[in-house]
């Protein structure tokens, strides 16, 4: 994105309140991003998930003629190292609902929320705090609001689908290969480390595998305490090695493509009216081991 093109619509922090209230006037839908600060290696910046939130949202926006807000930041990412700045997930999604509720005041009526971070904590959270914004805010009652995950919108078996299945978590060959492409300035190759076995096939293994839990009694009614493994240095969980700067235009295309033909899809049929749909009850879990 040019500079130029950075200061005129879709960009809504780049606008003036006359520009924003025009396209209220004519349309009443946003894309919000959502990324984080947090650690990514030696070889990409901290802002990872948010700068492909940016871009791939500004992209897809464009092509709408959507306003997109600007990037969220303020996420719960659960690591430690130097760098990482983490919001509770509770704090996360309260600043969620009263950036929606704020836009909602102004007439947005559509929201489309383009999640680029996935942490399993901040995730939940935003999934319940978005479930309890509809359910009792009133000024809600007729918005319709869309959690849009990245890894859901790449076409099957490519981007992060592959990634995942290939055991690419987090600032592996995928997101390297994003930002070489997004902002190949940012990426430092050159200071590319891992950190050693096992230690880092344990962390490949399962996303969640960077946490590990303590116990002042080892009981199964005793809650954990969880943190960030302390032997953990630079926190990659792939094989960045792997990136190019074509991979990443390639998935970085795939995703925008199918962000923007969804969003068209469900805003055509936007009408603010609720309509009963399918309930589905989570699976009961009171009387498990």
């Amino acid at each position: 994105m040019t500079p130029d093109t950075a200061n005129r619509f879709p960009v809504m922090e780049a606008m003036t309140v006359k520009q924003v209230r025009d396209y209220l006037a004519c349309r009443q839908s946003i894309l919000v991003p959502i990324g984080v600060t947090e650690q990514h290696g030696y070889h990409l910046p901290l802002s990872t998930d948010s700068l492909i939130a940016t871009h791939l949202a500004r992209r897809a926006a464009q092509r709408l003629g959507m306003l997109v807000a600007p990037t969220f930041t303020h996420s719960f990412s659960g690591g430690s190292l130097p760098g990482t700045i983490n919001f509770s997930p509770a704090v996360m999604s309260l600043a969620m609902g009263d950036l929606l509720s704020s836009l909602a005041a102004q007439g947005f009526r559509n929201f489309y929320l383009f999640v680029c971070h996935g942490g399993s904590e901040n995730l939940r959270a935003l999934q319940d705090a978005l479930h309890l914004l509809l359910r009792g805010n009133p000024a809600f009652r007729e918005v319709l609001v869309a959690l849009l995950p990245v890894w859901q919108l790449c076409s099957p078996g490519t981007g992060y689908q592959q990634g995942f299945r290939e055991q690419d978590w987090h600032a592996g060959w995928l997101e390297t290969s994003l930002v070489m492409h997004l902002e190949p300035e940012l990426v430092r190759l050159n200071e590319l480390a891992l950190d050693a076995e096992p230690l880092l096939g344990q962390l490949r293994a399962h996303p969640d595998n960077y946490q590990h839990a303590e116990k002042i009694v080892d009981d199964p009614f005793v809650v954990a305490r969880l943190s960030q493994r302390p032997e953990i240095q630079v926190g990659v969980m792939g094989d960045p090695q792997r990136a190019s700067v074509e991979l990443g235009r390639q998935v970085a295309a795939d995703i925008v493509n199918n962000l923007a033909d969804r969003i068209a899809k469900i805003d055509a049929s936007a009408d603010g009216h609720y309509r009963p749909v399918q309930f589905t009850p989570q699976p009961i879990v009171l009387g498990a081991d």
